[in-house]
């Protein structure tokens, strides 16, 4: 990027972000240089704070007996414990899916963390990779397990990972102190060890007064840094609000403990209200966010419960609609959501065996809290609510209540469009989504990575490689940073019925460009998407319109797409005759059609964070200079021709 349009942007920016973002940043940042973080968080006293915290914590959440559990968990059980088990033997799953030797190193200098924001030490690893082992998420999996089957073995392992990590780890020294973030999840994780543990009388106090000590450390460690969570505007902000209070919680007694409670307190509400709007959308366009945060106020109203506090009204009002949001995109089949927006990984209350990506444990214990119902019959995706002390209640049947999604339960589609009121995640309006028996047949790529050499620096966040058009290979937004899109490209919503829904948005106004799209049911069983590419210049512009499905067997006959497992095909064409090419690309390597387009990126699907499988990009692209009508036909039927 030139230096002319770095600077553009730069003025762009606080226009576009708002002024509050960018001041809290320039205040974080002077924190940083002018050594006022490095003094306001020196090396702790840890041999005053012992003293301090000798005395037992208070009891944070319910005391659930493990056999209400073991009979919750059914023939679970057996895998909750070989999760915790693998743990014994050093291996900790990442990510869900990554299978990885435990490493608690910073792998950094152990220079004040203050100084490795400056700028005074690089890493060549990926953060995440470094943070997510130390979010203590695995301490979940050993204090459960513990508390299942009473053996020490657990505990002890705990213990030992805890002392490994403080020992590589001194307070505010090294990356992993970088992030009031991964702070905040800390204090989650030891604190529910700290719950777990407080209960069996065999616990050596030593333990329980070392794990004290740790969430004072990690709470120490938040305030300070609060206008950079505040300039992001996002989940950083209700992560630090939620772990000042939990610590503030237990540790009652401690001096700082209150200031700690209310400060949390009143920062998770102005968050709840500030990043969740009224419909229930959440402020990063991120599925794997929204659960993040939703789990966080759960976890928070479950402790406030304990203590006999009470969130407000209008803060319970917008997380009963994040709830139902949430629940609106769910697949209800395979319990999956469109994997829309930044897919970090982050499970940051991992109190169910259910799979990473199963969202109801979630849905349910936030529908218990939140709405006051349960959103699921019984079963396995109850054991969150198990953990949490969160009964069942009356049972409401899934009807998803959202006007950019049609069909039902079996097969359905959604189309998004959505006008932005904070930092857009990726570039994907009018990107569409078709599951059929709970598979999802047309895909969003996921992450894959943040901090990666090009083209993996979050670079499936492209419109390119989203269910939509693309024109003239361009963004529909202008990417001004790794995370930070300028020149937002709203969307309009012109209507909706039971059977369709037309949308249109105007991010290619510069080159004289309007997309309009129209999802629509089509009988017996499939979907027509028609793309109305409104074009008021006579310059020539190729366009490209991509769909990325699973890594299928297929054929293909002139411009139709035929697939097995499930039986169905596409049917591409365009209303003014014009040549177009059909290209497949499977894990970046052509498998159908020639161009000296890069394909690296295409053909690829992330489910999660450093997980990225072979898909299938199917792109169809034609040169215009005039208005011109796509249309893409799904039709399923099981009489279709062989594949090879």
């Amino acid at each position: 990027m030139s230096k002319i349009k770095q600077l553009q942007n730069l003025i762009k920016t606080p226009f576009q972000l708002g002024w509050g973002s960018v001041t809290q940043y320039a205040l974080y940042q002077i924190g940083l240089h002018s050594g006022y973080f490095k003094a306001h968080t020196p090396e702790p006293h840890l041999l005053e704070m012992q003293k301090q915290l000798s005395k037992s914590g208070r009891s944070i959440l319910p005391c659930v007996p493990a056999q209400d559990l073991k009979e919750a968990l059914g023939d679970q059980l057996n895998r909750q414990i070989g999760e915790a088990d693998a743990l014994l033997d050093g291996n900790v799953i990442l990510f869900d899916e990554l299978n990885e030797k435990m490493d608690l190193s910073p792998h950094s200098p152990l220079l004040h963390w203050s100084d490795i924001e400056r700028g005074k030490f690089h890493s060549d690893r990926d953060i995440k990779f470094i943070w997510e082992p130390a979010r203590f998420g695995w301490s979940f999996t050993l204090a459960k397990a513990f508390h299942l089957s009473g053996e020490a073995r657990y505990r002890l392992s705990f213990k030992s990972r805890l002392d490994e990590f403080n020992q590589l780890n001194p307070p505010y020294a090294g990356a992993n102190w970088t992030s009031g973030q991964e702070a905040a999840l800390r204090i989650m994780a030891l604190s529910f060890a700290h719950h777990i543990f407080s209960q069996s009388p065999t616990t050596p106090p030593d333990l329980l007064r070392e794990i004290r000590v740790a969430v004072a450390v990690n709470a120490a460690r938040i305030p300070p840094t609060l206008c950079y969570a505040r300039s992001q505007r996002n989940n950083h902000l209700i992560s630090e609000g939620v772990g000042l209070y939990t610590a503030g919680c237990l540790l009652e007694r401690y001096p700082e403990a209150m200031k700690w409670k209310q400060l949390g307190w009143t920062i998770f509400q102005q968050a709840v209200l500030d990043q969740i709007e009224p419909d229930g959308t959440y402020i990063q366009h991120s599925a794997n966010y929204h659960r993040l945060i939703l789990d966080e106020a759960i976890w928070l109203a479950v402790l406030a419960r304990q203590t006999g506090d009470s969130l407000s009204e209008s803060a319970m009002q917008r997380l009963a609609q994040s709830t139902q949001f949430l629940f609106n995109m769910l697949d209800p089949i395979s319990g999956l959501v469109p994997n829309l927006g930044h897919q970090d990984g982050s499970n940051v209350l991992p109190l169910a065996c259910a799979g990473h990506l199963d969202y109801r444990p979630t849905l349910q214990a936030a529908g218990r809290i939140f709405l006051h119902k349960d959103l699921f019959e019984a079963g396995p995706w109850d054991e969150k609510s198990c953990w949490l002390g969160l009964e069942s209640q009356e049972f409401a049947p899934f009807i998803p209540i959202n006007p950019l999604r049609l069909g039902d339960a079996n097969d359905w589609a959604s189309l998004r469009a959505v006008r932005y009121h904070s930092r857009p995640a990726h570039a994907d309006q009018l990107h569409v989504e078709i599951w059929h028996n709970g598979q999802n047949l047309a895909l969003d790529a996921g992450t894959y990575l943040y901090n990666a050499e090009p083209p993996w620096r979050n670079g499936l966040r492209t419109t390119r490689v989203h269910n939509t058009v693309s024109i003239e290979d361009q963004d529909q937004m202008l990417p001004s940073s790794r995370f930070l899109w300028l020149d937002w490209a709203d969307a309009e919503i012109l209507s909706t019925n039971p059977r369709a829904i037309t949308a249109c948005h105007h991010g290619y106004q510069k080159l004289g460009i309007t997309h309009q799209r129209t999802l629509r049911k089509t009988l017996p069983c499939g979907w027509e998407i028609v793309d109305e590419i409104q074009c008021q210049t006579h310059n020539i512009h190729p366009i490209t319109l991509h769909w990325l499905l699973p890594d299928l067997s297929f054929i293909t006959q002139n411009d139709i797409l035929y697939f097995t497992s499930p039986s169905f095909s596409l049917h591409f064409s365009n209303d003014r005759d014009r040549v177009s090419t059909l290209q497949i690309i499977r894990a970046g390597t052509f498998m159908a059609g020639q161009s000296d387009r890069d394909a690296s990126i295409y053909g690829w699907f992330s489910p999660t964070y450093g997980l990225k499988q072979p898909a299938l990009s199917v792109l169809y692209t034609l040169d215009i200079n005039t208005s011109v009508a796509l249309t893409t036909k799904w039709e399923f039927s099981e009489n279709r021709p062989g594949t090879v």
